[in-house]
């Protein structure tokens, strides 16, 4: 393979993932392991935002320094935070990654954790006895709030268990996660919110003026609409009351392949021969309502939708009960 030298040259060969080409390239001139390119990024920072962890390991190998700041701060290690990678942030820990070292905002490893979404990688951190979940940046942004604007349920799950992050905790334009969320239209943050502090976080306002409603009104979408009605239902309630959980709309979807499947072919059966034709015209329509079901339902709190299982059991059940109660009397007669 044709070797070509230059400091540009590793970071295309990293980010091609070209270890062997990488390798060569070391053993030509060690500097490239401190060389900058764009953004201030070493070699070790583009292994690290791509998560390839032989060339992240080569280089650790090979000297690269873990602490490197890039022009906003970051470090090769916050990236492999942002990325969530377990092994390229243990083999820097290995190295002399230093935990202390926050970027240009004040953010911690933690928090980049939280933008990449690794909730492993979070509780990584959490286990190095570094961090606190309350921890927050220059301005007063925690790792709640960042997950919050991402809108990771899963992350503001995590956070909100054990109380690990205060609900109502306010930043430096005195916002809550939950005005972050509502600017978003996140409905689904913004229930669990609601659901862990209560309805008087509905209340408080920024340094603006501005109420978490107020905030979401703005929005034009669909779910900044929907978010919007939420909000002006409980608004008005008690601010020391939280909003109650319901699965009644679960259940009924749950149960609708079953008790629709059943309507039609008890008219059928009635029908006599032209019962065939109805079920023709009607499953077709029932595999086109189930199928047009999107991952979540469209409630407040974005439960998973169960129309795909209520279709499998009801298809159990149908077959069953042709099979008890049509297919078997017509064979036991023929074996005895």
């Amino acid at each position: 393979m044709p070797l070509v030298t230059g400091g540009s040259c590793v970071f295309e060969a990293v980010q091609r993932g070209d270890g062997e080409q990488v390798e060569l390239l070391i053993q030509q001139d060690r500097t490239i392991l401190k060389q900058r390119g764009w953004g201030g990024f070493t070699a070790l920072h583009f292994a690290a935002l791509h998560g390839n962890q032989p060339i992240a390991e080569l280089l650790l190998n090979s000297g690269a320094d873990p602490n490197i700041p890039c022009d906003s701060g970051q470090t090769p290690f916050h990236f492999a935070c942002r990325h969530g990678n377990i092994r390229i942030m243990h083999k820097m820990l290995q190295q002399g990654a230093d935990l202390r070292l926050v970027d240009q905002q004040g953010k911690t490893s933690l928090h980049h954790a939280v933008s990449g979404g690794s909730i492993v990688a979070m509780q990584y951190l959490w286990e190095t006895t570094m961090f606190r979940f309350s921890d927050s940046d220059k301005f007063l942004i925690t790792p709640l709030h960042m997950a919050a604007s991402t809108g990771n349920t899963d992350v503001v799950q995590y956070l909100l268990r054990e109380n690990r992050c205060l609900a109502d905790a306010v930043d430096h334009q005195g916002a809550t996660a939950l005005h972050v969320a509502a600017e978003k239209g996140a409905v689904e943050v913004c229930w669990l919110l609601l659901r862990s502090t209560g309805l008087h976080i509905l209340h408080v306002k920024t340094h603006t003026g501005f109420t978490p409603l107020e905030l979401c009104s703005r929005g034009t979408t669909c779910r900044h609409r929907q978010l919007t009605k939420m909000m002006v239902k409980f608004i008005n309630k008690p601010k020391d009351q939280k909003p109650r959980e319901s699965y009644a709309l679960y259940y009924w979807t749950l149960l609708l392949p079953s008790i629709s499947g059943a309507v039609v072919l008890l008219i059928a059966a009635s029908l006599g021969e032209k019962g065939g034709v109805l079920c023709g015209l009607f499953f077709p329509l029932l595999a086109k309502v189930t199928l047009s079901q999107y991952h979540r339902m469209s409630d407040y709190q974005r439960l998973p939708n169960p129309i795909y299982l209520g279709t499998l059991t009801a298809g159990m059940i149908h077959t069953l009960i042709c099979f008890y109660y049509k297919i078997l009397p017509n064979i036991l007669p023929w074996q005895s």
